[in-house]
């Protein structure tokens, strides 16, 4: 299946298309239908049940628009930039590393000087590169308002939040904070559906930690066997533990995300020989990262990135704290020291400057000592040992947590699983979904509408649906044509209501994949 007959595929069967198509569509937004609102919802739930059930993670949902001293702190303001290109004849603008073959693996010294050697589509000349920052602005309140940003990542909701959810962690590293959410980008010439969005839904964790020397928690998916191409090229394909006795893999945290990510990626019906895990060149890394990791799944167009692993150490936790003033820094270890500190005397400072002492008090703020030097009513005074105490305290180590990132692009991997489950065979063809990912457990249909079985296959319907089956029902058309729909669709079950139906209660259940198809009684039916 190519990239033309997802995009058919999608929209006859109602799982998505161009947002606002009546008025000629936006590029870079999609709407989706009720097949694929589905699918998103059981993808969410499957990535819930292994990212955030299975490792005890805490989850957020953050505000979508973020106020500009939050992107300036995090990087993004300056270096949220992709390169822009417009042509001095006919005014389009290009990305610049799409005129380029091979454009995104170009350091950007390298990729101006190739623009410079070509010409736009229409045979004019191009214009110099110039920054162009993703990030959609827009008025936080009234009038003029407050400068704001929708957000390009959820994952600075994270960070900010970092002391917020510390707290509700008991003060405990490691902690694992998971969120999904829509984020925004204003891309300069999106194309390929859901491939390049401007409006897209991320499903992200940040695991903060204080050691890449720790062993991670999750230690039951290391001996998953994952395929791997590091920075200096050659394809390794072994346990993820093996990887990192090897050194291919730096650290633990990075190991053991990215094997959890390959376990999720093939649950979802993704083939393991079309998922591998790309390492970033120095060149590619992001402001943040020190070491990233794409899930990248082989598609009629190309390696297509459906998850990025990344290592972003403790850039986002250290800019914040600096930024908003706020601590963000955690113990190291248990023990205490005890600490003698000169603290001002305010009671003796009081006496000897009156008036004048709270501005002494202001300026001995920070730490000072006997023979500090003072100036009082533009008079210099050295204040000596009276004028001071020893106070007494513990303190502890502080440092701020590490992080890793595993970071799902949802419309990707919807994409990358609707073309790699795609099954053609005899002239049938049909989506070979796991149940876990599919629209639907199972369809209802009746043989026909007639001598009862309509109103039969409707009482199953309901009685399923009390059960806690999630099915449907379908009475148009031929017996073949549903299944037919049902199959492009990944149902993975066909329950027919015929005439013995009405006579001994069994129906006939028929299995996507295979089409056989076998009788059993309706209490016998259950979710598989």
């Amino acid at each position: 299946m190519n990239f033309k007959e997802v995009m058919a595929l999608a929209k006859r069967r109602g799982i998505f298309q161009p947002a606002y198509e009546p008025y000629g569509g936006v590029a870079g937004l999609l709407d989706y239908g009720p097949i694929g609102v589905r699918m998103r919802r059981k993808i969410i739930e499957l990535w819930r049940q292994q990212f955030v059930i299975e490792t005890g993670a805490l989850e957020l949902e953050g505000s979508v628009i973020g106020p500009e001293a939050l992107f300036q702190a995090s990087g993004h303001l300056s270096e949220f930039d992709d390169l822009l290109v417009e042509c001095n004849e006919c005014k389009k603008l290009h990305r610049a590393d799409h005129l380029i073959e091979g454009g995104s693996g170009l350091e950007k010294e390298a990729l101006v000087a190739e623009i410079a050697k070509i010409a736009c589509g229409c045979g004019g000349a191009l214009g110099a590169p110039r920054p162009f920052n993703l990030m959609f602005d827009t008025s936080i309140g009234a009038g003029r308002g407050a400068a704001g940003y929708l957000r390009p990542e959820t994952a600075q909701g994270i960070f900010q939040a970092f002391p917020w959810l510390l707290r509700q962690n008991r003060g405990k590293l490691p902690l694992i904070a998971a969120q999904v959410g829509r984020a925004f980008r204003n891309e300069i010439a999106p194309r390929q559906g859901p491939l390049r969005l401007r409006e897209f839904t991320q499903m992200e964790v940040e695991s903060f930690f204080l050691s890449d020397a720790e062993p991670a928690l999750l230690s039951d998916v290391n001996e998953i066997v994952v395929s791997l191409l590091p920075a200096g090229g050659g394809v390794v394909e072994a346990p993820v533990s093996e990887m990192l006795t090897k050194g291919i893999i730096a650290s633990h945290q990075v190991a053991t995300w990215l094997a959890r990510s390959c376990k999720f990626i093939q649950s979802c019906g993704v083939p393991p020989a079309k998922l591998r895990f790309r390492q970033h060149g120095q060149h590619e890394m992001a402001h943040y990262s020190s070491d990233c990791w794409d899930g990248e799944v082989e598609t009629s167009v190309g390696w297509v990135e459906v998850v990025g692993i990344a290592h972003r150490g403790d850039y986002d936790l250290k800019s914040h704290a600096v930024a908003s003033g706020r601590e963000m820094r955690v113990p190291i270890g248990s023990a205490s020291r005890q600490v003698e500190r000169w603290a001002p005397n305010k009671r003796s400072i009081g006496k000897k400057f009156k008036s004048g002492a709270g501005e002494v008090l202001e300026l001995l703020e920070g730490g000072a000592g006997p023979g500090t030097v003072v100036e009082v009513a533009g008079k210099q005074v050295e204040l000596g040992e009276e004028y001071f105490i020893i106070e007494t305290s513990k303190e502890v180590d502080l440092a701020f947590p590490l992080v890793v990132e595993p970071s799902f692009g949802l419309d990707r991997l919807l994409y990358t699983v609707l073309e790699t489950t795609w099954r053609s065979e005899g002239g049938r063809c049909w989506l070979a979904l796991p149940e876990a990912v599919g629209p639907y457990s199972a369809l209802v249909a009746p043989l026909m509408i007639k001598d009862g079985l309509g109103a039969r296959a409707e009482e199953i319907h309901r009685e399923l649906h009390r059960n806690g089956m999630d099915v449907y029902l379908d009475t148009a058309g031929s017996i073949g044509r549903r299944y037919a729909r049902a199959d492009e669709i990944g149902v993975p079950l066909a329950i027919t209501i015929d005439h013995r139906t009405l006579e001994d209660g069994s129906v006939t259940i028929r299995e996507r994949d295979s089409t056989k198809q076998e009788r059993k009684p309706i209490e016998d039916i259950r979710v598989r």
